[in-house]
């Protein structure tokens, strides 16, 4: 069994750091989820704990040992696997997650991010004093127009922004048993 999963909990346990064979980093924990049920005066109560063993491997494993400790409620996404397992005469099932991504649950506390330095693009002199992001053409390039030398070279390889207004419009007729997927 190999699916997709989100899973909201406690961390029971402070990441352990691990390493794979190549030295590549890996973090575990174990991860606690408590379903409430209501009860019929209205008050809530802990009903079943589920455990989970959650792996990080690699950035995101660095991320999870520098940013995360035992009694922090995490959400954690990644790929749910049971493993069967037996040492000597005892055996037993695990469920495991392998994360894509694990981050703190918001409505018990604040986190302020550190962007890793390793994730970001660089970005070019003038847009980074011009205030917009790096992925934004620049009036200029949306024009086609050339300002000074240094552009001239790039507007040559940049091609002017599509004009997309009115470009579709919305079929307002009903579908009937036309659908199309």
């Amino acid at each position: 069994m190999n699916e997709h999963i989100t899973v909201v909990g406690n961390i029971a346990n402070a990441p352990e750091p691990r390493s794979l064979p190549g030295g590549e980093p890996i973090a575990r924990f174990r991860l606690a989820a408590t379903s409430q049920k209501r009860q019929q005066d209205g008050t809530w109560v802990d009903a079943h704990t589920s455990w989970y063993t959650v792996s990080a491997y690699r950035r995101l494993a660095e991320h999870v040992l520098a940013s995360l400790t035992k009694g922090q409620r995490v959400i954690v996404t990644g790929r749910f696997r049971v493993r069967h397992w037996e040492a000597g005469d005892k055996q037993g099932t695990e469920a495991e997650i392998d994360a894509d991504a694990v981050g703190p649950d918001l409505l018990f506390g604040t986190a302020t991010f550190h962007r890793d330095e390793r994730n970001r693009v660089a970005t070019r002199p003038q847009e980074e004093s011009a205030g917009h992001a790096e992925w934004a053409p620049s009036v200029e390039e949306q024009s086609g127009q050339v300002v000074g030398a240094a552009q001239a070279e790039e507007s040559a390889t940049v091609a002017p922004a599509p004009d997309l207004v009115g470009a579709g419009t919305w079929d307002t007729r009903p579908l009937g048993d036309s659908t199309p997927f």
